[in-house]
């Protein structure tokens, strides 16, 4: 009989349920981390899984908070200056939001996948981010929508696609442009001016898990030509247990600096 987790995921095509079965995709991903900064694994959700997914997240697009505001050149919290301003435009709806039995927070809440993405990314122990909104996060890019150049604050952001965009919405990417490096604010000035001649562009089938080490890689959303919108769902994880992110950033994209009460919570 097969367990929730079994309905979700494709373990048949991706057996990461334990370590040992898991040896050989952790050393593929690993390889594919170091030589393109990326491992993608397509179709790792199962077809009914993915389309229960997909309404909950068009559900939780009529109720997401939208934002949209230009980074100024001096990131706060990255420590890089970068050469010129870049826009974000995204919908989001936290993990607050999702319903208890939700598919999306199963996922997020499996013990396998958060070893698995440790593993892969040779950061163990591996933790689920404690944020109790931004954790777990869907993402809704609409036509014209976008999430400028950055870096990602925290060791490890997985993403699934859930929806496919119309035209545009590509996620690029400067393989290893990183923070610490020397020379850095030249390569930042050729990757936002369009010459980086190593820029990776991907474009994901629905269903795609992707493992990309977002502190490491100056990335970003490409704008979002046309519908549909570009729905993600995005984990986090961190090497320090509890982790959570700043009530800024909580504000800035959710609109609110505390979790919504839940359904079940019960008074004092």
């Amino acid at each position: 009989m097969r367990t929730d987790i079994d309905a979700i995921v494709d373990l048949d095509r991706y057996p990461i349920r334990d370590r040992e079965t898991a040896k050989a995709l952790v050393a593929q991903g690993r390889r594919h981390l170091a030589e393109r900064g990326l491992f993608t694994l397509p179709g790792f959700i199962r077809p009914a899984a993915l389309a229960r997914m997909q309404a909950e997240a068009r559900a939780l697009a009529s109720r997401a908070h939208r934002h949209e505001r230009y980074r100024d050149g001096v990131h706060k919290g990255e420590g890089v200056a970068f050469p010129r301003a870049s826009r974000v435009s995204v919908g989001c709806a936290g993990l607050d939001q999702m319903a208890g039995d939700s598919g999306m927070r199963t996922l997020y809440q499996w013990e396998g996948l958060t070893r698995f993405v440790g593993a892969v990314l040779r950061r163990e122990p591996l933790y689920r981010s404690a944020d109790p909104i931004v954790g777990c996060m869907v993402t809704v890019l609409d036509a014209g929508d976008e999430l400028g150049w950055h870096f990602d604050p925290n060791d490890g952001v997985v993403s699934l696609m859930l929806q496919a965009p119309g035209a545009g919405g590509a996620f690029e990417f400067a393989p290893f442009v990183s923070r610490g490096e020397d020379g850095l604010g030249s390569r930042l000035e050729a990757v936002m001016e369009g010459r980086f001649e190593g820029l990776v562009r991907a474009r994901y089938a629905p269903g795609t898990l992707s493992l990309f080490c977002g502190s490491e890689s100056l990335h970003r959303v490409a704008p979002v030509e046309s519908a549909p919108a570009r729905m993600m769902l995005l984990l986090s994880y961190d090497t320090r247990p509890g982790q959570i992110f700043e009530a800024s950033l909580r504000r800035h994209f959710f609109g609110r600096s505390e979790p919504l009460p839940q359904p079940d919570a019960k008074g004092p």
